[in-house]
């Protein structure tokens, strides 16, 4: 009975009132003001009984993550063939949708049902001792077999919980919470045009605002020290559009890594992204290749990335130096992946170094791959991206001594 009065009443005072409807727009208005905001921010809890409260047992400093383990379970959703690698454009969107603002990494294992220690010892071992943020997934098959997922970032800052779906124009209030030595600096890869660079300071908040057309924005703060840059924050908000979703993984045959093909497809990949910027394609410059191919298969070699490998190699620009003149002005990137597209889709990932990609006054590069000297798992490709520009001419070759 108590119903129907209420309905009666809602009648009777709908009939009383002004006879006109309410405005629908303000109905909208007030339904979307009830919804959850989704955010980007750290989300740490005390790990659930299971696999995840097993997982975190094994990794001292480590801490379960609501926010990476979410994105650690839309992996596994996406894996539609246990076969199938992890790719980088699936990483970012998966943290990407769960809000989750480091620099999620994610292990998978396909065993006969045990917990994978294997992955734990790989985190372990990559950690470095460091404080880590972890979640964990897992899907059992009718012949017992089960599929693992494990994602892990280092946690090296933490964030203010930010909006992760913004308007158009709205600004963004980035502060950096980071025992980290600093300096810091802000990249910010906006749908269209070149990553743009801000300086940012630990505890003070930075009001980003270049939020002026519909799409996704990927954010990466860095923090530099002793010659090399550490990510300490990686994500992504949209104005005015959906997140995407997840790509689904399957599985593909792998060609046999061929060094001089990726060559020819990075520098491809990387004019069709300045290209698709704005900017001008860049010439290819043959007179420093041996120099990156050089750099690469030092790499390989050693089986690390850097810029310089003390008591192998000082870089790049440095033993350009020697072999040509007039002095050019370089923008180097290196990474190591199992295919070319994962190379490039690696550094379109990272604002700051997809900065480099997109280096305006550069017109010339030239790229160096190399294969990992392997036999008992599949090689990996080490690559150096050389962009430049000559402030002074052309270099030329010195003569021979």
């Amino acid at each position: 009975m108590r119903t129907a009065c209420l309905l009666l009443t809602l009648g009777l005072l709908a009939c009383s009132g002004s006879k006109r409807l309410p405005d629908p727009d303000k109905l909208k208005l007030a339904v979307s003001t009830t919804k959850a905001h989704a955010e980007v921010r750290f989300r740490p809890r005390d790990a659930p009984d299971g696999i995840d409260a097993h997982l975190v047992s094994y990794i001292p400093d480590g801490q379960w993550d609501a926010g990476l383990d979410q994105a650690t379970h839309l992996i596994l959703k996406a894996l539609v063939d246990e076969r199938a690698r992890i790719t980088t454009p699936s990483v970012s969107a998966s943290t990407a949708q769960a809000g989750f603002p480091g620099q999620a990494r994610f292990l998978r294992r396909l065993n006969g049902g045990a917990f994978p220690n294997d992955l734990v010892e790989r985190i372990l071992r990559d950690g470095n001792g460091r404080k880590i943020d972890l979640g964990v997934a897992s899907r059992t098959f009718s012949d017992g077999r089960v599929l693992w997922v494990v994602g892990w970032a280092p946690h090296l800052a933490d964030l203010d919980p930010l909006p992760r779906d913004l308007q158009l124009d709205d600004n963004l209030p980035i502060r950096v919470i980071s025992d980290h030595p600093g300096p810091f600096r802000l990249f910010v890869t906006p749908p269209d045009g070149p990553v743009q660079e801000h300086a940012i300071s630990a505890e003070a908040s930075r009001w980003v605002d270049v939020f002026h057309a519909p799409g996704a924005y990927r954010i990466e703060v860095v923090g530099d020290r002793n010659g090399r840059s550490d990510v300490l924050l990686l994500f992504t908000v949209f104005v005015d559009t959906e997140p995407e979703r997840v790509p689904m993984l399957a599985w593909h045959p792998r060609e046999a890594p061929n060094p001089t093909r990726a060559e020819r497809l990075l520098f491809e990949a990387l004019n069709e992204a300045r290209l698709a910027h704005g900017l001008q394609p860049v010439a290819s410059f043959d007179l420093f290749r041996p120099l990156a191919r050089e750099h690469a298969a030092y790499m390989a070699s050693a089986g690390r990335l850097g810029h310089i490998l003390p008591g192998l190699t000082s870089g790049v620009p440095n033993n350009a130096t020697k072999v040509a003149h007039p002095q050019a002005q370089f923008y180097e990137n290196v990474a190591v992946a199992i295919t070319a597209d994962d190379a490039h889709a690696l550094v379109e990932d990272s604002p700051g170094h997809f900065r480099n990609l997109l280096c305006e006054p550069c017109t010339h590069a030239t790229v160096g791959v190399a294969l990992e000297p392997v036999l008992d798992r599949p090689p990996r490709l080490f690559v150096a991206w050389e962009l430049m520009w000559f402030p002074n001419g052309e270099p030329q070759p010195l003569p021979e001594k």
